[in-house]
Formats: C-alpha cells, structure tokens, sequence
C-alpha cells in the first residue's frame, strides 16, 4: 500500500516534498515524451542548479477551476474522490500528487483544464494527449489504482478517458526514474557534446529572447481571455445546433469517437512498429530564470 502524506498541493511544503523525489509530472520528462522540458533541465530544478519556472496561464487556470472540475466529475460518474498525495510502497523516491483518488483506492482522477485548443480536441476524440501518458502510468504505478481517469473540464462540463495500467510500460517507467533519480543523488550528468550552448552574452540572442519572452506572454494572455469567453458563449448557446449574433456563431455537431487500437484483442502481440510515421523534429522555447544556466 502506498503511504498517504498529508499536504496541501501548492503550499511550501509540498513543494518540498516534490523535490526529494520523483512527481507524476516529472514522467514524460524522463521518458522523453515532452518537448516542454528536457531531463538535463529537470536533472537541474532536482539538484537545485536552476529554479523552476513561475506557473503559466494554463497552470493558472488548472488551480483555479480544479475544484468546480472535481465537483463537475463526481457528479457525472458518482464516484466520490479526495486530494491526496502518495509515496510509492516500495521507492521512497517515487511520489504522485493526486487530484483525487476514490475512497476504496480503485480509481485515480486526473483533472486538466485545457488551454491548448489540440488536447481539447484530443479528449473531444477520445484520447489523452501522448505527453500525459507517462503521468497517469506514474500515477496508477505509485497508487495501485486499478485505473485512471483522464477528466478534460470545459468550464461547465467535461470528458471521461479511461486509462488502464500498462504493466510493460511502467516497468521501463520505473527504471528509467530509477536511473535518473541515481543522477540526482549523485550530483552528476553525462556531458554531452553539442547538447547545450549558453548564448547569454551574445547581444543579437539577447534582444530576440527578451522580444519573444513579452511577445508569448501576450499571446498567452490573450490564449487565456478567449478561453473563458469561449466559455461564456458555450454557456449561452443554448440551442440545438446554431447560435449566433454579432459576427460570432455558436454550432453544436457530434462525431465518432477515436478507435482504442490498445484495446482491439486482435492487435495484442502485433508489432506496430513497421507502421510507424517517420520522426518529427520538435523545437520548445521555454522560459527560464535569468542568470540562470
């Protein structure tokens, strides 16, 4: 059984907590399945060479609505669930903040408040976005849950993904943590070359970075105004299919839900792999303290 630690998530306590161990969100970090951060900049927030950064407006808007998120869940699956935050049974070093967890341990919810415009329509088809994979296995491994639920709040409403653990993937899951973690206690990281250049001193580097920093708030702002007025519209339309009025439209449609291929008995034991697209290159910006490395 896992242990149960008594916290408020967001408090500095917590935070505390968070940084002599390995959290849910550090997963697709880890694994390599997030271009929001890398694992040497992580390696760095753990070992106290770099801060982390100060929560964006989707964060914000995550803690905000989070418990009209959970009050919205339980009313629509009528299972009651309570905040916690855990410690694996057997690595100490392995800890998960819960959303919520259901009182006979069965059942994990993870609740997301979606900004981007792609994860909301991921969960509109019926699927998580690829970078929460690694979350809610790290979470379904650290509770013992016998399963999660992936809750994309809307403002008013919201979509119910069912996640089962993945045996296979976790073992990787747990040594790669187990990997990393040594990393981190360690205090060290294998230099790579060409990984990593420090263009703080260049003065042309120095004038984009600062013009990109305001230009991504400002559009992260404004991410964040449309978002609650599209809210309000939503709320608002109240008809069947159209509404509409002031060079705005409101229209109601369905479609059929994403296909489950893990799901699908004859694919078990296929290798997918030969079907596999070519990679694709991704670039993130991220903020990050100045003078910082």
């Amino acid at each position: 059984m896992p242990r149960i630690e008594r916290l408020h998530q967001n408090t500095p306590e917590w935070h505390r907590w968070r940084m002599q161990g390995i959290g849910a969100s550090d997963a697709p970090v880890i694994m390599g399945e997030t271009a929001f951060k890398t694992p040497r900049t992580l390696w760095s927030i753990k070992t106290g060479r770099m801060q982390e950064g100060s929560a964006g407006p989707a964060a914000r808007r995550g803690r905000e609505l989070e418990r009209f998120a959970r009050h919205a869940y339980e009313r629509q699956t009528g299972i009651q669930v309570e905040p916690l935050c855990l410690v694996h049974e057997e690595f100490e070093w392995m800890r998960a903040s819960l959303d919520g967890l259901s009182f006979d341990g069965s059942t994990l919810v993870e609740i997301k408040c979606p900004l981007s415009l792609r994860d909301r329509a991921s969960a509109e088809e019926g699927r998580i976005p690829s970078h929460y994979h690694a979350q809610l296995q790290h979470q379904l491994e650290v509770s013992g849950a016998e399963q999660a639920h992936y809750w994309s709040f809307h403002g008013t409403d919201g979509i119910l993904i069912e996640i089962r653990p993945d045996r296979e993937y976790a073992k990787r899951l747990v040594e790669a943590e187990a990997a990393f973690w040594r990393l981190v206690k360690e205090n060290r990281w294998p230099e790579l070359a060409n990984e990593e250049l420090d263009l703080s001193a260049d003065p042309k580097w120095r004038q984009a970075a600062l013009r990109y920093r305001e230009a991504r708030l400002r559009l992260e702002n404004a991410a964040s105004e449309e978002h609650q007025l599209r809210a309000t519209l939503e709320c608002m339309a109240t008809a069947r299919r159209r509404t509409y009025g002031c060079g705005v439209e409101v229209l109601k449609s369905s479609r059929k839900g994403a296909v489950d291929y893990a799901a699908v008995p004859e694919l078990r034991g296929v290798n997918l792999e030969p079907y596999r697209k070519p990679p694709v290159a991704v670039v993130k910006i991220n903020f990050i303290e100045p003078n910082q490395p």
